[in-house]
């Protein structure tokens, strides 16, 4: 199961885990056309649900915690 502890709104770290979610856009700030596996991820409504309200478009759920999510379903 996915922890809700950590609360760090910075765009690095994962807002459910608190690990590195390897986001390219965070790695990339200020750069142009920058994708990133996040940003064509599918990630369910009820995970999303989870994150803290300081980090609510700020940090993206890292691939760890979406896909033990998918596996509790």
């Amino acid at each position: 199961m996915v922890s809700s502890k950590a609360t760090s709104a910075d765009p690095k770290v994962c807002p459910l885990c608190g690990k590195a979610n390897e986001c390219a856009m965070a790695e990339n700030q200020g750069k142009k056309e920058v994708s990133c596996w996040c940003s064509t991820e599918n990630i369910p409504e009820n995970l999303l649900a989870r994150v803290p309200e300081s980090a609510i478009r700020r940090a993206c759920i890292c691939r760890n915690c979406i896909a033990l999510h998918k596996g509790d379903e």
